[in-house]
């Protein structure tokens, strides 16, 4: 066992460009592997992983990457991310959860969608870290994603990073919107502003209450499934040591905000 527990973080991963164009984000991820000890490895909650079951985990040792998206450049498409899988650790969360009354599944034919990839691909390029991918259910709300997290915490102490994979705002809607509305930015940053602030505070009540709470909402999650990553993330952690370690808009709409779960 470690010493010091291996970070949580939610990060914003935005459109996959962000794979091979220049961005304050991608500067971000860049550097982001720098700043603390390396994990054993790395368990993920990705935007698009998001199955109408309780929860599938990955159990292959060398899932292929998958390029889950249409209409892009092809250099996008050339991109391979060979990190390897750990059935071990797959088993072992299968465990956790198991023992908490959920009945996983482990997929061994899963491989990486760009939630995972397009950030760890940034963030560990030498892609040698052990990666294992949990999915999350958008039929379902936030309680269960942070319940998730609080399972799989104790990982954290031996030595395995977990990264909610989404996005702070997602209205795709919006970004090809050949009309946009004028108060688009400010609309997002009013409910950006609400969850740092929330998050700041360790309000953890408000959170999970989110649909009812949050200012424009539907306008910045029109679906839920990019937003509810942060849960799980949230739920792996101490809620008194948050951080908001990024914070850029792209598109006008797309806020990138990234957190730190110490």
């Amino acid at each position: 066992m470690t010493n010091l527990k291996s970070p949580a973080f939610f990060i914003s991963h935005g459109s996959p460009m962000m794979a091979v164009e220049k961005s304050k984000t991608a500067a971000f991820l860049q550097q982001l592997g720098q700043s603390f000890a390396r994990p054993k490895a790395i368990v993920v909650f990705s935007a698009h992983f998001d199955l109408p079951r309780d929860i599938v985990i990955t159990r292959g040792r060398a899932p292929k990457t998958i390029h889950d998206f249409y209409g892009f450049p092809q250099p996008l498409y050339d991109i391979e991310y060979n990190a390897p899988g750990s059935p071990e650790l797959a088993d072992n969360i299968a465990d956790l959860f198991t023992e908490h009354g959920f009945s996983p599944v482990l997929d061994s034919e899963q491989g990486w969608d760009h939630g995972v990839w397009v950030p760890l691909r940034l963030i560990y390029p030498q892609a040698d870290i052990a990666v294992v991918e949990v999915s999350i259910n958008s039929r379902l709300g936030a309680d269960i994603h942070y319940q998730y997290g609080q399972i799989l915490a104790p990982l954290r102490s031996d030595g395995v990073m977990i990264i909610g994979s989404g996005s702070i705002s997602h209205n795709l809607k919006e970004v090809f919107n050949p009309s946009p509305e004028a108060n688009s930015k400010e609309r997002v940053q009013k409910f950006t502003a609400w969850v740092n602030a929330k998050l700041s505070a360790g309000d953890i009540d408000a959170l999970l209450n989110y649909q009812n709470q949050a200012p424009e909402l539907l306008f910045n999650h029109p679906t839920t499934e990019h937003f509810l990553p942060l849960f799980a993330a949230l739920g792996s952690s101490d809620r008194r040591c948050v951080q908001r370690i990024h914070e850029d808009i792209e598109y006008e709409v797309l806020a990138m905000d990234a957190y730190q779960f110490s």
